[in-house]
């Protein structure tokens, strides 16, 4: 099949491929003029006869030579150019695979040819399936971030039906705390889809400079103050030090893992502690540590609990869990140049670590999920 379509002459016929060779045929032509001169001059030279049609019989000879030479190359390339047609009509179609109908090139330039198209798709079919599973991560992503916003509007409609009247001001005062808390559901839900934004374009929204870790963390704390106050959970700041970094991205994953240790506290009302460490090793770098005395988890879900949308055992029993948090922490971390690692023990708690070092700061491409592309 030749590919061609009705109205729309072949892309490479016959006649292109003789006018590519006008210039060759050209050479061939004038190198057999200035033979037959020379061969004439040195006969005469000799006395030797020469005769006009001996010089027409060479021409023609030659002529003859070069339309079998022109005849052959085209029968060589003829199966190219078929191919030719067959991928610009699919190309035509839409066919992302257009340039695999190229595959009997005849000629080491025919051949270099392909190898690029050849190339060139494999490329364009890395960077289709990428956008692919972005746009497949911002649907997953969106559903489950959408799915926990409505948990608390549901709550605050509930509490607003539900509002005590005139005269119990117990009941509004219990009432309006509720409403403060889901409303800091909802701020908290809303950062994290900015910072999801945000990170595919990290190297554009990150600005470094020295900043107290001490301040920060209390900053951060000082956010969850109210959860924290529900589930019965005392924090602790022991330490301080100056690292250059940048703090927004730092508070972000910092606040996923204090958010972390609400979540999955325990659910009975004994008091728990919520301890954030800050020390200076002897190599310069900086440990934060977040510990806490919540549910823990499970050693077989520990190595998957930095891909995205794994929310596990305990995710699944809180029902509040998208699954993105600690992969969000993961892939900002490591754009920062910091180091973070979780130890857990299943009922004792989880131990979440951020190792600051110096010749770890300003990795704008971190260790990147190859599979996963953020929106």
């Amino acid at each position: 099949m030749s590919g061609r379509r009705p109205g729309r002459k072949s892309l490479y016929a016959f006649k292109d491929y003789v006018i590519d060779r006008l210039p060759h045929l050209a050479a061939a032509m004038l190198a057999v003029l200035l033979v037959l001169a020379f061969v004439q001059l040195m006969l005469r030279s000799y006395g030797l006869p020469f005769s006009w049609a001996d010089s027409a019989y060479i021409a023609l000879l030659t002529a003859f030579v070069l339309v079998v030479w022109i005849s052959l190359g085209w029968l060589r390339r003829r199966t190219f150019a078929r191919e030719l047609d067959e991928a610009w009509r699919q190309a035509d179609e839409g066919a992302g695979a257009a340039p695999l109908a190229i595959g009997s090139p005849a000629t080491r330039e025919q051949r270099a040819f392909a190898a690029l198209l050849a190339r060139l798709y494999a490329v364009h079919q890395n960077e289709l399936n990428a956008l692919r599973r972005q746009q497949e991560f911002h649907r997953h992503f969106t559903a489950r971030w959408v799915h926990q916003m409505k948990t608390p509007v549901s709550v605050i409609e509930l509490l607003m039906q539900r509002h005590p009247g005139p005269g119990d001001d117990a009941g509004r005062r219990d009432t309006e705390r509720s409403v403060l808390e889901e409303t800091d559901r909802l701020r908290h839900g809303l950062d994290m889809m900015l910072h999801t934004s945000r990170l595919d374009k990290f190297e554009l929204d990150a600005a470094f400079r020295t900043i107290r870790l001490g301040a920060l963390a209390r900053s951060v704390l000082g956010e969850f103050k109210r959860p924290l106050i529900r589930h019965s959970i005392f924090p602790a700041l022991e330490g301080d030090a100056e690292v250059e970094t940048d703090a927004k991205w730092v508070a972000f994953i910092l606040s996923q893992l204090v958010s972390n240790a609400i979540k999955y506290s325990k659910k009975e009302q004994a008091a728990q502690r919520l301890s954030i460490r800050i020390e200076r090793q002897p190599d310069d770098a900086v440990l934060l540590t977040v510990r806490d005395e919540g549910i823990g988890v499970p050693p077989e879900d520990l190595p998957r609990l930095f891909e995205p949308f794994f929310t596990g055992g305990n995710g699944k029993l809180s029902g509040e869990s998208t699954g993105m948090g600690l992969y969000l922490a993961k892939q900002a971390s490591a754009r920062l140049g910091i180091a973070l690692t979780l130890a857990s023990e299943p009922g004792i708690g989880t131990t979440a670590t951020l190792s600051f070092r110096p010749s770890g700061i300003h990795r704008l491409t971190g260790d990147r999920d190859p599979n996963v592309t953020t929106m």
